[in-house]
C-alpha cells in the first residue's frame, strides 16, 4: 500500500513533465505517458461524451490493425490522444487533499524548471551530468541549443518548454490569486515576459505573450492593452532584433518587417513554423475531405497526401529540404484537434466538441482573469498549436475549470 501511495505521488509530479523518459533510448516517442498512469484509478468518471469518444478512436484503432507489426504504431498513436485528454476527467473530481498535493508538486515542478533554465542559460550546468540527464530527456543539453535558440529546462526543446512556463506561470497567479494588476502581479509579468523572451526564446512564447497578454484586458480595454502591446513589442523588435546575439523569437520578427514579408506572409509563416502549419492546415482540410479520416496509426502515408494535397511545394521549406531531399515526409500535426481530423476525419473531431464543449462553454471560465488566461491558453494549443500527446493544456484547463466549481 505504502509503494502504491510513493508512486502515486511521483506520478504527481511527473503529469507536469511528459518529456522525461524512463530510458529514451527504449522509448523513442518524446511524451510519456504519466498522465494516462496516473489516470488509471476508480475515482476517473468519464462523461457520456468522453466514453462515445473513446470508443469511436478505440474502433478506429482496432480496423487499423493489419498484424504484429502495426499494433505498436497504433496503439502509440491511440495512447497519444488518451494520454492527454482521460486526466481531465479525473482532476475535475479528485478530493481537496489530493488537490493541494498537486499545487505543491507543481510550483516546485516550475521553480525546479526556472532554476535549471537560469543554470543552463549561465553555463553553470555541471557538464559531466549531461548525458545522465540525456537518458530521460531526448535532445538535454547542459547550455544553450544555440541559432538564437535558448534553454529548455527539464524539456525537450526551447518550444516545449515555452508552451509549459506560460501554463505554469498562469496557474501560479491563480493559484496565489496574485491580482495581474497590482505592483507585485506586473513585476511578476514582466518578470515572465523577459525569461522567456531572452532565456527560453522561443518564437512560441511571443504567440503564448500575446495570448496572455489579451487575457487579461476586459474586453473594453482590449483595443488600448493592445496598442500598449505592439507599442512594446515594436520597440523590442526594433532595439534588440538587429543585434548579433537577438533572440529567435525577436530576430524572427525584426526579419518579418525588414525584408517585407509581411506583404505575403504565407511562404515566411510556412517557412518559420518548419512543418507546423502546413501539417496543421492539411489535416483539417483531409479530415473535411475524408470524415472518418485515415484511421488511428495510420498518421504517416495521410499527413504526406493531406500536405500534397494543400498545393505547396515541399521544396519551399527548408525543414523538408534538409530532412526529405524536398520530398513531404509523414509527420503529425501539432495541435489535437488537427490530429483529430487527420486520423479520425470531422466526426471524431465532432465527437471531441461533444465531450469538451459542455466544459469550455462554461461561462465563469472566461469571468476571473485568471481562469481565463488558461482557458485561452488551451483553445489556441488545442486547435492550433501544440502536441497531441502533451497533457499540460488538458491539467490546467481542468485546474481552471475546478477553480469556478469551488466558487
Amino acid at each position: 500500500m505504502k509503494l502504491f501511495q510513493w508512486i502515486s505521488k511521483l506520478l504527481g509530479y511527473l503529469i507536469y513533465l511528459p518529456n522525461i523518459m524512463p530510458l529514451t533510448a527504449l522509448f523513442k516517442s518524446e511524451i510519456f505517458p504519466w498522465a494516462f498512469l496516473y489516470s488509471l484509478r476508480k475515482d476517473t468518471r468519464l462523461t457520456t461524451g468522453y466514453a462515445v469518444f473513446l470508443i469511436y478512436i478505440l474502433i478506429s484503432a482496432l480496423l487499423g490493425v493489419s498484424g504484429l507489426s502495426s499494433i505498436l504504431g497504433i496503439s502509440r498513436a491511440f495512447f497519444a490522444l488518451v494520454n492527454a485528454s482521460l486526466i481531465f476527467f479525473l482532476l475535475i473530481h479528485i478530493k481537496k487533499e489530493e488537490y493541494t498535493f498537486l499545487c505543491k508538486a507543481f510550483e516546485f515542478v516550475f521553480a525546479a524548471n526556472v532554476v535549471l533554465c537560469l543554470v543552463q542559460f549561465l553555463g553553470l550546468f555541471p557538464v559531466f551530468l549531461e548525458p545522465v540527464f540525456e537518458i530521460f530527456i531526448d535532445r538535454f543539453t547542459a547550455g544553450i541549443f544555440g541559432g538564437g535558440r535558448g534553454v529548455a529546462g527539464l524539456f525537450a526543446e526551447p518550444s516545449y518548454a515555452s508552451l509549459s512556463i506560460h501554463y505554469y506561470f498562469a496557474f501560479f497567479m491563480l493559484n496565489r490569486r496574485v491580482n495581474p494588476k497590482s505592483l507585485f502581479g506586473a513585476v511578476l509579468i514582466i518578470g515572465m515576459i523577459l525569461f522567456d523572451l531572452f532565456i527560453i526564446r522561443s518564437v512560441t512564447g511571443l504567440v503564448m505573450i500575446f495570448i496572455y497578454f489579451v487575457s487579461l484586458q476586459k474586453r473594453a480595454d482590449i483595443l488600448r492593452g493592445g496598442a500598449v502591446l505592439l507599442a512594446l513589442v515594436v520597440g523590442l523588435i526594433y532595439f534588440i532584433g538587429p543585434t548579433k546575439n537577438a533572440p529567435r523569437s525577436i530576430s524572427t520578427a525584426y526579419d518579418f518587417f525588414k525584408y517585407g514579408e509581411y506583404k505575403d506572409p504565407q511562404p515566411w509563416l510556412l517557412e518559420q513554423s518548419g512543418f507546423r502549419f502546413v501539417s496543421v492546415w492539411a489535416a483539417y482540410q483531409y479530415g473535411l475531405k475524408h470524415p472518418l479520416g485515415s484511421g488511428i496509426g495510420n498518421w504517416g502515408p495521410a499527413s504526406i497526401e493531406a500536405m500534397d494535397d494543400v498545393g505547396v511545394n515541399a521544396s519551399a521549406m527548408s525543414f523538408f529540404a534538409t530532412a526529405a531531399g524536398s520530398e513531404y515526409m509523414g509527420v503529425r500535426p501539432t495541435s489535437y484537434a488537427a490530429g483529430l481530423m487527420l486520423e479520425t476525419g470531422v466526426v471524431g473531431l465532432f465527437l471531441f466538441f461533444i465531450a469538451f464543449g459542455p466544459f469550455v462553454v462554461r461561462k465563469k471560465l472566461y469571468e476571473d482573469v485568471h481562469t481565463r488566461s488558461l482557458s485561452l491558453f488551451f483553445l489556441f494549443n488545442i486547435f492550433a498549436l501544440g502536441s497531441i500527446g502533451d497533457p499540460i493544456p488538458f491539467i490546467f484547463f481542468a485546474f481552471a475549470y475546478r477553480n469556478t466549481q469551488d466558487e
